[in-house]
């Protein structure tokens, strides 16, 4: 009789756990509904005052790097040698020495620098866009948190990576004054948030940046419990951008992460970067022949027996992080209405249209854990 009584104990235990789990999974759809219906009336609206609504989330988005609290005079010294030993063409061969420039400790400008804003939504490239600046231009890159604080690199950081208005970005508004303009890479949010989140993973977990991939389970915990917040962040981010510069287009140059990775069309989006970057105060990039290997070597990891430790090598969990058909939906319906409160901006159009046809290649799926 004891024992049948525990049989039943545990059988209850369990279907609580059951009821448990599919409260919280109508509590997520619904939510994730609400944001679909709340979109689709959006879509209708074209006023560009509009922001979506801002909500706080847990301190997840922060990238932080190890800086220290004052810069040293030692950080600021000449940056010819080092464009000098970042690129060289030897014999009129294809061979670029970015693997050289990797044993030196790339430097603030000496002189005055205008710098550029590389802005981006996690999980969209900051740190490949990061290397790739470096080694067009041979000066060092502040982070926001950095150029906020440490004044000795204003005007001697050739740019300042940023994902404000990430809740853990810095604004940097009152030193706009200082800034050539900005670069600012999207990526398909379907691809942009779970990179992020195994950013995140790797952060709480102590493992080694770009290194590993959260498990399943994990990323669908995150995914529906958080994917309208991301969706309403990434909004946030790109709007911030767009408006920030919509008097002087000029100063914007937007770039994709797809692009930036294509065989065909990386090189040319470097070279747009480089031409950007090439047209602020105090910056020199390197020859346009040598744009190609820099690509190489920093996008495609590219070199010549040297291990250059920053390209991502993410191991386990899945390379597809699967979506259900409602949250597929939301991320359609958020790039519809982006589309349609850029309008005037044809870049901007092709960008979502793109991303929209993209959709079609992402299945649903639903996966029971």
């Amino acid at each position: 009789m004891q024992q049948s009584t525990s049989q039943q104990n545990g059988g209850k235990d369990a279907s609580s756990e059951k009821a448990g789990r599919r409260a919280a999974s109508f509590v997520a759809a619904a939510g994730l509904l609400c944001f679909v219906i709340g979109t689709s009336i959006m879509l209708y609206t074209t006023n560009r005052s509009s922001s979506p609504i801002a909500m706080t989330h847990p301190n997840i988005n922060a990238e932080i790097e190890e800086t220290s609290s004052s810069t040293s005079a030692s950080l600021l010294r000449p940056t010819r040698r080092a464009l000098s030993e970042l690129v060289r063409v030897e014999d009129g061969e294809d061979l670029c020495s970015y693997k050289r420039a990797r044993l030196i400790a790339v430097a603030l400008a000496e002189h005055d620098v205008s710098p550029t804003y590389q802005a981006s939504f996690p999980g969209s490239g900051a740190r490949m866009t990061h290397e790739l600046i470096r080694a067009l231009t041979g000066i060092a890159i502040s982070t926001d948190h950095a150029y906020a604080v440490e004044t000795d690199r204003h005007r001697h950081s050739v740019a300042v990576k940023t994902h404000y208005p990430d809740p853990n970005g810095v604004p940097l508004d009152e030193f706009d004054d200082q800034f050539h303009g900005a670069v600012l890479v999207i990526r398909h949010p379907a691809k942009a948030i779970p990179s992020f989140f195994n950013f995140w993973y790797e952060r709480v977990h102590h493992l080694a940046n770009h290194s590993t991939r959260a498990p399943l389970e994990e990323w669908i915990k995150f995914r529906d419990t958080s994917l309208v917040r991301q969706l309403q962040h990434y909004q946030q981010h790109m709007d911030y951008w767009m408006n920030k510069y919509e008097e002087n287009m000029e100063k914007l140059l937007v770039v994709t992460y797809e692009d930036l990775t294509d065989d065909v069309k990386g090189p040319e989006t470097t070279a747009r970067i480089a031409k950007f970057l090439g047209a602020a105060e105090g910056v020199q990039t390197v020859p346009p022949e040598s744009i190609e290997c820099i690509w190489k070597k920093v996008v495609k990891y590219e070199d010549i027996g040297i291990d250059l430790k920053f390209g991502s090598k993410r191991k386990g969990g899945p390379k597809n992080n699967p979506y259900t058909d409602i949250q597929l939906f939301a991320i359609q319906l958020m790039m519809q209405e982006q589309r349609i409160k850029f309008q005037n901006h044809p870049e901007m159009v092709e960008i979502m249209n793109r991303y929209i046809g993209a959709m079609a290649d992402l299945e649903p799926e639903v996966v029971t854990i």
